[in-house]
């Protein structure tokens, strides 16, 4: 803890960034520099009653038990940028009228909204609007800032104003007590100098220096690697440098609720975590588009949440890291599943490490020579349900959540699996970069994907040679 003067000549009591936070600063600061790029745009949304006044009351009182919605930013010569805590979350929550609007008009402006900067020096990052949409739907619109909120913080802000609103609407259950930011964040930095870092730190550069060296997968068509191999015939990596052109799009892709719920049970069944699953959808892909290749990396986000007060605090916790598995194509869907959770569980131990620093690690055992140069062709997210309460099974049927993308990318690619509001569908979203242009190869990629993870459901003993010949790539 420092003191710390602010602009106006207040003094308050301010901290360090932790690891996550850092790594969203490093985003900011190094590819692109844009100031949309780390705003998450939001929306929650439903038919049936609706009461204007009582949600806004909610969304109020559930911003004043949130912690880190008064959290502010500061620059510092010593750390670089400092946070602290305002005295007020100063939210002024308006109401918007779209609902003689087109859907696409509608959208046009939240998804606007979204990618308007924030200034998040020494003021409030978060926006809250109350929407009334097209086609009857109401709810309310949210942006806030990756420095003080991941996707899991947003919902769980979500979870808690509708639970508020609920309870003020037809007597439910008043939510319990949200968790202190601070003390989330104290914890954070207090592992900096603990014992677990160290051996953290230890075990990553073991990883990298024994394991030895990943193999490139592209995703698309037009293979990067096997260019680099016609020069370069022993090289494993190519270069991909992400801060020029952050300009991106995103591709989505619903799966149905029976074929979600097929993947979920026979999850369920063989006591397979579901994100691990398709993880393996995901690098049977991969591995189809390149010459069914075993040896697969890609960076995978964690949200590593176990404790109460880690899931109630809010804050960010995204942290980025390799995860590489290498799978015999004689192993069966079931024992690759295996495979992958105990490569993420190892990750999982060793989760709270600064990912900047991993990838030093990294880069320093591999005797690479830029960060630009790369293993990791992509990153992955999946977003577990969190519910969300509303009024009746009718009206959640017709909930939706709506993420606005910002339309800058940090990264050449991003998916994004989550779960509907509505049904519990799968939701496949593809963040990509346009410079790439690569709509069309990620059409096929997700077609593959799918079918792996269909195949593996319907059958989980089939093996992986089996499952990459029924989804080997044409060619062209």
């Amino acid at each position: 803890m420092v003191k710390k003067q602010l602009s106006d000549g207040n003094i308050v009591e301010a901290f360090p960034l932790t690891q996550a936070q850092r790594l969203m600063y490093f985003v900011y600061n190094s590819y692109g520099k844009n100031p949309a790029v780390l705003n998450i745009g939001t929306g929650c949304y439903w038919k049936g009653a609706f009461d204007t006044e009582l949600l806004k009351q909610a969304l109020y009182e559930a911003a004043d038990r949130c912690e880190s919605i008064r959290l502010r930013f500061s620059p510092d010569r010593q750390f670089g940028l400092v946070q602290y805590i305002a005295d007020e979350h100063c939210i002024e929550i308006t109401e918007h009228d779209h609902s003689a609007m087109s859907e696409e008009e509608s959208f046009a402006i939240l998804k606007g909204w979204t990618r308007e900067g924030i200034d998040f020096i020494e003021k409030p990052l978060n926006t809250i609007r109350i929407m009334h949409l097209p086609d009857g739907y109401n709810g309310f619109y949210t942006k806030f800032h990756h420095l003080a909120f991941d996707g899991y913080a947003v919902k769980m802000f979500m979870a808690d104003a509708m639970a508020i609103y609920l309870h003020k609407k037809i007597g439910s259950t008043y939510p319990k007590p949200m968790r202190s930011y601070t003390e989330a964040m104290k914890t954070e930095l207090d592992y900096l100098e603990s014992d677990q870092r160290k051996a953290d730190r230890a075990y990553w550069m073991k990883t990298f220096s024994e394991s030895g060296e990943p193999i490139f997968n592209d995703y698309l068509l037009d293979n990067r690697m096997k260019k680099e191999k016609e020069s370069n015939p022993d090289r494993r990596y190519v270069l991909m440098f992400e801060g020029e052109h952050p300009e991106s799009r995103t591709l989505h892709f619903d799966l149905s609720a029976e074929d979600s719920a097929k993947i979920i049970e026979m999850c369920r069944e063989n006591n397979l975590s579901v994100p691990c699953v398709l993880m393996l959808g995901l690098r049977s892909a991969l591995s189809a588009f390149n010459d069914n290749e075993k040896d697969v990396s890609f960076k995978f986000m964690i949200n590593r949440r176990g404790t109460l007060l880690q899931k109630k605090s809010g804050g960010n916790r995204w942290h980025f890291y390799t995860l590489r598995t290498i799978v015999e194509d004689s192993l069966t869907f079931e024992e690759a599943a295996q495979i992958v959770e105990e490569e993420q569980n190892n990750v999982f131990n060793h989760c709270n490490f600064d990912t900047l620093e991993m990838y030093h690690i990294k880069h320093m055992a591999m005797k690479m020579d830029r960060l630009e140069q790369t293993y990791d062709s992509m990153s992955f997210s999946y977003h577990a349900p969190l519910e969300i309460p509303f009024e009746s099974e009718e009206i959640k049927a017709t909930a939706k959540g709506i993420w606005y993308n910002n339309d800058y990318s940090a990264q050449n690619l991003y998916l994004t699996v989550k779960h509907r509001l509505s049904d519990n569908g799968l939701e496949f979203i593809f963040e990509y970069r346009i410079s790439e242009n690569p709509k069309h190869d990620l059409e096929i990629f997700y077609s593959k994907l799918r079918s792996a993870l269909m195949i593996g459901a319907e059958n989980p003993k089939i093996t992986i040679r089996e499952i990459l010949e029924k989804i080997k790539l044409e060619e062209n």
